[in-house]
């Protein structure tokens, strides 16, 4: 939900963008989306990953060292704890150029295939990763698909992230709602 929240803030301050996956989504316009749909709304689906790269639901999370092990110039002692950062990691310039701009086009399947694929980490990694993150993804691409096809969403007031259990609006989302003819 907060992921949803922060594309469609950040797709009502890009109109440009904005525009661009209602031309995508416009088949939905008359119909639903149906889970023959997953997969045919890739800039929506890159708009969404996006949004969870700038501001990830997780934004700290910790993990317990298995055994010593060194990371660059840090040791780290078994049974240390190490805190991560998705946040801090989905800003590093050297994995996302321009990291405080919203840019959909991180999430090309090329671009993708390009980083490490551990450098977003919404869901986290490794044997702990949500359980959910596919089915986030199949259903964040249907929601924005379906909601954009058929509406326009203006901010009326923009929110700040606010730590908490998650990374969330500091309040709730204003938004204006404008339906479109069918």
């Amino acid at each position: 939900a907060t992921g949803l929240a922060w594309t469609l803030q950040l797709l009502a301050e890009h109109p440009e963008i904005r525009a661009a996956v209602e031309k995508e989504v416009a088949p939905l316009a008359t119909r639903s989306a149906t889970v023959a749909d997953v997969g045919k709304f890739p800039l929506a689906l890159a708009c969404f990953k996006e949004a969870l790269r700038l501001y990830p639901p997780v934004y700290l999370f910790g993990r317990r060292a298995e055994e010593n092990v060194t990371l660059g110039t840090m040791e780290i002692a078994r049974d240390t704890i190490v805190l991560v950062s998705p946040y801090a990691l989905h800003r590093q310039a050297s994995l996302f150029p321009d990291p405080d701009r919203f840019d959909p086009a991180r999430f090309t399947k090329e671009a993708e295939d390009r980083r490490h694929r551990l450098a977003w980490l919404p869901f986290g990694a490794g044997p702990r990763v949500c359980i959910g993150n596919n089915f986030a993804l199949i259903e964040a691409e249907l929601a924005l698909a379906t909601i954009l096809a058929r509406t326009r969403l203006d901010i009326i007031e923009k929110e700040v992230p606010v730590p908490s259990a998650t990374f969330r609006p500091g309040g709730p989302m204003k938004m204006r709602l404008g339906w479109k003819a069918s």
